[in-house]
């Protein structure tokens, strides 16, 4: 679990523990990183490091919540955009630390990163296929978690790489024909 603060010293202790964590991802993967290194490299101490996180993947648990909500904001602000926006909006957020999100897209020990992502745009498609008039209940969840899945995956699965060099925009098509042809069914 992580905690939150305005106070300027608890957010600045915060921005050097998130800019370590991701040095060290980048620089040695995830499974070996101590807190002694991760608050050596900030130049905190450890109980700054235990006033913010409970464990070191709180540090990506909360990267991610921050990620996903900011997505949701867009969503909001651009009048419910469609999936493209959507992911437009995730791979923007991302691509200050682009090299580091496809490490972990790639890592299988970050399912919750992946997790993550899924729930929120499942809540999302669950919107999306209300509106389309889609039948209510038990179909209207299995839909939305199919489309959730199916387009958060690939989603991550192109970050990852595992599609090649293929642009963003050359997938995007992809992911609103499948979102549309659920919203048909």
């Amino acid at each position: 679990m992580y905690r939150t603060s305005t106070d300027l010293r608890f957010v600045k202790n915060r921005e050097a523990l998130r800019r370590a964590y991701i040095d060290l991802v980048k620089q040695k993967g995830t499974s070996s990183i101590t807190v002694k290194e991760l608050t050596e490299r900030a130049r905190v101490n450890r109980m700054t490091f235990y006033s913010h996180y409970d464990t070191i993947g709180d540090i990506l648990s909360e990267y991610v919540d921050e990620m996903t909500q900011a997505i949701l904001d867009a969503r909001v602000e651009r009048g419910g955009a469609g999936v493209a926006a959507l992911l437009e909006r995730a791979t923007e957020l991302m691509r200050q630390e682009i090299e580091f999100f496809r490490l972990v897209a790639r890592d299988s020990g970050f399912e919750q990163f992946r997790g993550s992502f899924r729930t929120a745009f499942r809540r999302i498609f669950e919107q999306e296929l209300q509106k389309a008039g889609s039948p209510a209940g038990t179909r209207l969840e299995i839909a939305a978690d199919m489309a959730a899945s199916g387009i958060t995956y690939a989603y991550l699965d192109w970050l990852a790489g595992e599609f090649g060099d293929v642009p963003l925009e050359d997938v995007l098509p992809h992911f609103e024909e499948t979102l549309e042809r659920l919203v048909v069914t």
